[in-house]
């Protein structure tokens, strides 16, 4: 699937991008995401261009209640982030936090492998350049609720193409 990146986002109050969504599984399971963001390898002002999926709340607060795994170009780097917002934090707190896993590659695959044991859910974060071998990132907490989905996002500046291979979803026990 072609799906040509906005200029919107979703970050904190901007929630401005398309999302193609559909229901998450119930209980634990991986999420595999193979896929191509068409941004130069190298050089600046691509700033925030990214492809690749969310896990998210299915309410009211979906756009600020989500994890991100995406292949991002922030200034003259090209990353896979891994983010988690939030709906509200203390005024001395962020909303949104990321970091990165491994380096994307021509075919970049994603993955994030949810855990629903008691408490919070985690989410772990994995990828993988080229078909090489899968380099592991962090885990975050979230609450996301029974009606979590999984959505497809191709943002953060017009001009690029994600094109989306193949979209993967098992269970895990």
């Amino acid at each position: 699937m072609r799906f040509d990146t906005q200029a919107a986002d979703l970050y904190v109050d901007n929630n401005t991008a398309s999302v193609l969504a559909r229901p998450a599984p119930a209980g634990d399971y991986a999420v595999d995401v193979e896929m191509t963001l068409d941004v130069p390898a190298e050089g600046c002002c691509q700033n925030f261009v990214q492809g690749g999926f969310v896990l998210r709340s299915g309410g009211a607060d979906a756009d600020d209640r989500f994890v991100k795994l995406v292949h991002a170009s922030i200034f003259e780097t090209r990353q896979t982030e891994w983010a988690k917002e939030v709906p509200e934090a203390p005024a001395e707190y962020p909303r949104y936090g990321n970091g990165v896993v491994g380096p994307p590659g021509d075919v970049t695959t994603l993955r994030i492998v949810v855990d629903r044991r008691p408490g919070e859910d985690r989410f772990t974060a994995w990828t993988r350049q080229d078909d090489r071998a899968w380099v592991r990132g962090g885990t975050w907490t979230h609450e996301l609720g029974e009606d979590a989905e999984i959505g497809l996002v191709s943002m953060g500046g017009a001009g690029f193409t994600t094109r989306f291979l193949d979209v993967t979803t098992r269970r895990v026990r």
